[in-house]
């Protein structure tokens, strides 16, 4: 069976078109590395030594400091994040990885974690 010009063309293009949405989606969840020049709304990843956690005076949120290259970085983690479960799960002292988005809080970046991985 031989496929017509029109039928092989829009084979073609529906080929095309799934194959651009596929490279999307791999770049919306690429992060950086974060450094000083990230800026708010930039999905960076941050690695560093646990130094402190704590949990929010309203909502059971996470907050989590690291130790990273740049200094001191807060992690905020959203009690309904996908994060929480990791987040519950790391001690002081702990080498951790965070993926999220750069925000301002108080006039401070921190990272509104989407993912959080213990490293050792």
């Amino acid at each position: 069976m031989r496929l017509k010009y029109e039928e092989l063309a829009a084979l073609i293009v529906l080929a095309c078109a799934l194959l651009a949405v596929g490279a999307l989606y791999l770049l919306s969840t690429a992060s950086t590395p974060y450094t000083w020049s990230s800026r708010e709304g930039d999905r960076v990843t941050a690695s560093g030594l646990l130094l402190a956690k704590e949990m929010t005076y309203r909502g059971g949120h996470i907050m989590l400091t690291i130790k990273t290259d740049c200094g001191p970085l807060t992690v905020f983690v959203p009690a309904a994040s996908d994060a929480f479960q990791a987040a519950s799960q790391v001690e002081h002292g702990n080498e951790i990885e965070a993926t999220g988005i750069v925000q301002i809080y108080k006039g401070q970046k921190e990272i509104l974690a989407e993912k959080i991985k213990k490293k050792s």
